[in-house]
């Protein structure tokens, strides 16, 4: 997973009265402007993170980064054509300045004009209160060379090193070359002793180690037509930058912004770099088209099966899943848009670009209250992301989302110690006698809230149902440690959305229904008679509470 340290800092503007003098050059132009802001000095800064290749690419992605500190339309800043030599001479002479080299991929700043980093999320508004708005995040591409308090000369100069910019060949990912390799391998495993020894043909786990190997082998072997490299290759490179800067734009919607997907449209778009969400998308790929190969030959063992066929076969497969549901939310198709687009995906967000929308992941058949809650929007946007932890259940680099196999067998290691030192206590615990249990019951952590409230990171009557909805899930799941009916189950739940969701003229009857239900459990269920009682009388605290006041007031947790 992805990390996110940058904190919101305010933009310092102790030269907001000074002028910023504006270079951007590309490989046709050079533009220059003598009387910008630092805000908008900034803002252009920021247009880098999404790696343009020149100044008309550029403009089209001001409204991801355009805050009401600067103008709205890109092209009312006084940039004009100049020379080079002039554009040199009137950075020389400013005492503030910014040059944007899209034709390098540099950017170099003078003067008195502050630092702003490869990495940072300035407020550009700050309101009566002190309160921070408008976040503007910046976050380079690795290949973008940044300067800051240079001389003026150094813009000049040359690059320090070449352009490492990932070049992810989706043809070949994507296309029939990879399917032609799957295919290829599976039909070789299934010539092999090790599938007609095994029971690999009838059992799915019997298949796992040829599943892992085929896959593996796919990633990890160089190919002509990748001019050597191996696809796993492609995979990496860019996955920090991609996801920072998906990260940015869900703090401008959460702050009230728009959400606008990155451009389609731009040079390179289709060979750019990945990031995270296709990755772990690319490794369900690969695993279901595996796992179609195995169904397709063992329905076929009686029969010779040509390459062809099979690969006929395995593009429908491709296609069906890219556009089927993923986990009960949006297909395939529509998170890697998302992800090549840089935008998040929060539940039933438009998104300016993109005709879909994420749909709400709550499962049908899903008994946890806090999924229920969340599923109705009582926390706001819910915002879904993969976090990429199946592809490091093999234990196998090739499908890791860390780079470096270096970097994979430190990470490894300290698993391996990590886990070495949990049974070590565990044992140690367990020869002592003490029966602490490390997953305590939710009772436990809501206990120590009462003895220590202030330190509760939720308050008001929301958080009250918060809480109250983990104790109602812990009952749930004894239910379903027990074995008890889905009716059960499902009374519960509704009983406690009832309640949650009920008017204040119907709250006392919803709380004794809510209770009713709950004694009826306890006596059909004995683990149940604390909980049960527990909960109860919660619920009449509460009630008692809200006879007190009527606002939006501490539930007694």
């Amino acid at each position: 997973m992805t990390n996110f340290p940058c904190r919101m800092v305010e933009r310092t503007v102790d030269q907001s009265d000074e002028p910023v003098t504006i270079i951007v050059i590309d490989a046709s132009s050079c533009l220059m402007a003598l009387d910008i802001d630092v805000d908008t000095a900034t803002t252009l800064i920021a247009l880098a993170s999404e790696d343009p290749s020149n100044w008309d690419e550029a403009m089209t992605a001001w409204p991801r980064y355009r805050t009401p500190a600067v103008c709205e339309f890109v092209s009312s800043l006084p940039l004009e054509e100049t020379g080079r030599g002039d554009a040199m001479n009137a950075l020389s002479s400013s005492d503030a300045w910014v040059a944007i080299d899209f034709r390098d991929k540099r950017i170099f700043t003078g003067g008195q004009f502050d630092p702003v980093g490869r990495n940072a999320a300035f407020a550009m508004v700050v309101d009566e209160s002190g309160n921070q708005h408008c976040p503007l995040s910046v976050h380079l591409p690795p290949w973008w060379e940044l300067h800051e308090g240079v001389a003026a000369r150094e813009v000049s100069g040359r690059r320090l090193s070449p352009i490492d910019k990932p070049h992810v060949d989706r043809e070949v990912l994507y296309g029939d070359a990879f399917l032609t390799d799957i295919a290829t391998r599976a039909l070789t495993a299934v010539a092999s002793g090790a599938w007609q020894e095994s029971d690999a043909a009838d059992d799915q786990t019997a298949r796992d180690p040829l599943t892992i190997a085929v896959h593996r082998d796919w990633l990890m072997t160089p190919r002509d037509d990748l001019n050597g490299r191996m696809p796993r290759q492609l995979l990496h490179g860019a996955i920090g930058w991609s996801d920072h800067v998906t990260w940015g734009q869900r703090l401008r919607f959460e702050d009230g912004g728009p959400m606008v997907a990155a451009p389609c449209d731009w040079a390179g778009f289709e060979t750019a770099p990945m990031g995270s969400q296709e990755m772990c998308l690319y490794f369900d790929l690969c695993r279901e088209v595996i796992g179609a190969t195995w169904h397709f030959l063992a329905e076929q063992r009686e029969t010779s099966c040509e390459i062809e066929e099979l690969i006929e076969f395995l593009r429908d497969v491709k296609d069906d899943w890219l556009h089927r549901p993923f986990e009960g939310g949006s297909p395939p198709s529509f998170i890697l848009e998302c992800d090549r687009r840089r935008v998040p995906r929060g539940a039933g967000v438009a998104i300016e670009g993109i005709d879909a929308v994420q749909s709400e992941q709550h499962l049908a058949d899903c008994d946890c209250p806090i999924c229920e809650m969340m599923a109705e929007g009582m926390f706001g946007v819910s915002f879904t992301s993969i976090d990429g932890h199946h592809l490091e259940l093999d234990d196998e680099f090739a499908f890791s989302m860390i780079e470096s196999r270096q970097a994979w067998e430190t990470q490894q290691r300290e698993n391996a110690e990590f886990h070495a030192e949990m049974d070590r206590q565990w044992a140690e615990r367990k020869s002592s006698g003490e029966t602490d249990d490390p997953f305590a019951s939710v009772w436990s952590g809501i206990n120590e809230d009462n003895l220590n409230p202030e330190n509760s990171p939720f308050s008001g009557k929301l958080g009250g149902q918060l809480k109250m909805a983990f104790m109602v899930g812990e009952i749930v799941s004894d239910l379903e440690t027990d074995q008890t009916t889905r009716d059960e189950i499902r009374n519960l739940n509704q009983a406690f959305a009832d309640y949650r969701n009920s008017k204040d003229e119907q709250l006392a009857l919803r709380a004794s229904e809510l209770k009713a239900v709950l004694e009826s459990l306890a006596d059909r269920y004995p683990i149940l008679v604390s909980k049960s009682a527990d909960l109860q009388s919660r619920i009449d605290e509460a009630m008692r509470g809200e006879q007190t006041n009527k606002g939006d007031r501490d539930l007694p947790f």
